[in-house]
């Protein structure tokens, strides 16, 4: 054998060495990317810090994917037979690389439609008649105490809330789908934490965690708008069943 098929018989088996290479760096990935790919909270979504490992991870692979077809392309062509190209080899590439793309599409899912329903709920219908109720009440007062409250859960436990809650002459409710939203007035929250307990107890008792609530302390009609409204909405996804945030 001449020097010079022996150099390209070094070369092919080079080549077979980084094929191989590639493949356990890709099967060494593997299982933390399906992990990564399955982190997902139905009220979060996915952590800024898991789309960000997930993106860079499968770019990475597409990239060591598209290098492996490559080599195996030489090894088929310019140094057939120089190189026994394994067809296990061949089949690992094509297995792994169905893998990484299928938990891949499935991350993409859950995140579109994660992001889909978010902007569905920035989107959805403020109570426009609560807060024109508590524009009146506020026109007639410079100041009154009183508190804005949204719950959400399934409409028998919402109706219950809706039983358990008194009105007075200056109160109201409205709805939203899905929500009920309250303006109670004359209420005294010198204890947050106090008040919150009192709440829980008094308006999500018995419903076995199947409403989660937000509560906004206000005394004045400038408090009480479309944008403070659509945030209680927003920091409502935080809040876990059975439980009332107040702010």
């Amino acid at each position: 054998m001449s020097l010079q098929d022996t150099n390209r018989k070094r070369q092919a088996q080079g080549l077979e060495r980084n094929l191989k290479g590639i493949i356990h760096l890709l099967e060494d990935h593997y299982t933390e990317f399906q992990q990564l790919c399955r982190v997902f909270n139905p009220h979060r979504g996915y952590s800024p810090t898991a789309i960000k490992e997930v993106k860079e991870t499968y770019k990475m692979t597409s990239a060591k994917f598209a290098e492996a077809r490559a080599l195996q392309q030489l090894m088929r062509g310019r140094y057939r037979g120089l190189a026994d190209l394994d067809p296990q080899l061949q089949r690992q590439v094509e297995e792994l690389s169905l893998m990484f793309r299928k938990d891949y599409r499935f991350f993409e899912q859950n995140q579109s439609a994660w992001e889909r329903e978010q902007q569905a709920r920035r989107e959805k219908a403020i109570p426009q008649r609560l807060l024109t109720h508590v524009h009146q009440v506020y026109a007639t007062t410079s100041s009154l105490p009183a508190l804005l409250l949204c719950f959400q859960g399934d409409a028998a436990s919402l109706q219950v809330v809706k039983e358990r809650i008194t009105l007075g002459d200056n109160d109201t409710w409205d709805t939203a789908e899905g929500e009920v939203w309250f303006f109670v007035t004359g209420v005294e929250y010198a204890d947050v934490s106090l008040l919150r307990e009192q709440l829980i107890a008094g308006l999500l008792a018995g419903l076995q965690k199947k409403v989660r609530g937000v509560a906004l302390r206000v005394s004045t009609k400038e408090q009480v708008h479309e944008d403070a409204l659509r945030v209680m909405r927003r920091d409502l996804v935080e809040v876990n069943t059975g439980d009332i945030k107040i702010f």
